[in-house]
């Protein structure tokens, strides 16, 4: 397993807040899409992800992080033609409702 998978798994849910598999499922195929620009985000998350475990980022710096890619992800969206607008806003909704209203409660 990679860091990033061990870090998502050893974190303590108890609100259930956090949909695990798919997240790393998110993350896993974005890295494949053919977007490079997915590609990008996702592999920067896993990156900002395993150094929050390493402790070489704080939940605050990586909650602004993550934020930013957020609003760059939904400005992408908007200038990508239609084919490729929709692993965009896959990623985006992914970061959206598992990043932001899930990891960032448990961090």
């Amino acid at each position: 397993m990679s860091k990033f998978t061990d870090f998502i798994d050893g974190l303590a849910d108890k609100g259930k807040k956090l949909a695990k598999d798919e997240l790393k499922a998110l993350i896993a195929n974005a890295k494949k899409d053919k977007s490079d620009f997915v590609r990008l985000q996702a592999e920067n998350l896993e990156r900002w992800t395993v150094m929050l475990a390493d402790e070489e980022l704080t939940p605050k710096g990586y909650k602004l992080l993550v934020r930013k890619m957020e609003v760059l992800t939904q400005l992408e969206v908007i200038k990508l033609k239609v084919s490729a607008k929709a692993s965009a806003q896959r990623l985006a909704d992914g970061i959206e409702k598992l990043v932001i209203k899930g990891l960032f409660a448990l961090i």
